[in-house]
């Protein structure tokens, strides 16, 4: 088989299953690895899919991975109720994890609890944090990603699995009635050990991630409340229900007060 027509058949497999190996291309095509890897290059070279960790995707995927500021200004109103909601959740004293998502960053701008201990790897909730004096900010340290905004790196899960918190706060980039959804695998495996060393896991996120899609997924058993701005469906509220999940929808008709 040619290249043209491999690239061709890669394409018809990506608009069904929207991602593909390096694995899969070899399997499926009977070629080498070095062959497999020469096709993603051409495709990306074209500009007709985007590479991931270990094969390409559809370019449509790639809409959650906008820079983290446009992701902020995005649903910005809904998504500051939200956080002003789901703040008033933390009691003094507490421990909380604070996830990297820009619903939980309005979360940090309004807790109003004393003497809790904040643990994140967010600058911007640092940031935020810092201006208090009345709580403790533990950083998660590894490598910066200046674009996220964020530390990452394999010591950001060890030092997670060293701490117990009362509760932590998580976001997520897609939810469906089967889990929630992230772009990168190392999102999925923070937030999952954020939710076992925590009493109490909440995810706040916006109407939109209930459209959205992505690729990781984390089971949605780790998840106890949830916390959005519009009404959901019949199917998601059952999924909810199933799983005991208390669900809270700050719903208002005020464009002052969105949610998020």
């Amino acid at each position: 088989m040619s290249q043209e027509a491999r690239l061709l058949k890669i394409l018809d497999y990506l608009k069904q299953h929207q991602s593909m190996s390096v694995g899969e291309i070899c399997s499926i095509f009977q070629v080498s690895r070095d062959t497999a890897r020469r096709d993603i290059v051409r495709l990306v070279q074209e500009g007709v899919v985007v590479r991931t960790h270990g094969g390409v995707a559809l370019p449509e995927l790639q809409k959650v991975l906008s820079s983290y500021q446009d992701r902020l200004i995005e649903e910005s109103t809904s998504k500051n109720h939200i956080g002003k909601f789901a703040a008033k959740l933390i009691h003094d004293h507490e421990t909380v994890f604070l996830d990297v998502s820009t619903t939980v960053q309005f979360v940090a701008e309004h807790i109003q609890a004393k003497q809790i201990t904040a643990v994140t790897h967010s600058i911007d909730n640092v940031a935020i944090l810092s201006k208090r004096d009345d709580l403790s900010i533990y950083v998660l340290g590894g490598y910066l990603h200046t674009q996220n905004r964020l530390l990452y790196g394999p010591s950001i899960i060890d030092k997670i699995s060293e701490i117990r918190a009362d509760k932590a706060y998580i976001g997520a980039t897609s939810i469906q009635p089967d889990g929630l959804y992230y772009p990168y695998e190392e999102d999925v495996r923070v937030k999952k050990e954020m939710a076992k060393q925590s009493d109490q896991v909440i995810l706040v996120v916006d109407h939109s991630k209930f459209a959205a899609k992505s690729r990781f997924k984390l089971d949605i058993d780790y998840v106890d409340i949830i916390v959005t701005d519009q009404p959901i469906s019949n199917e998601m509220r059952e999924v909810f229900d199933q799983k005991n999940i208390t669900l809270f929808e700050c719903i208002t008709n005020n464009s002052e007060n969105g949610a998020e």
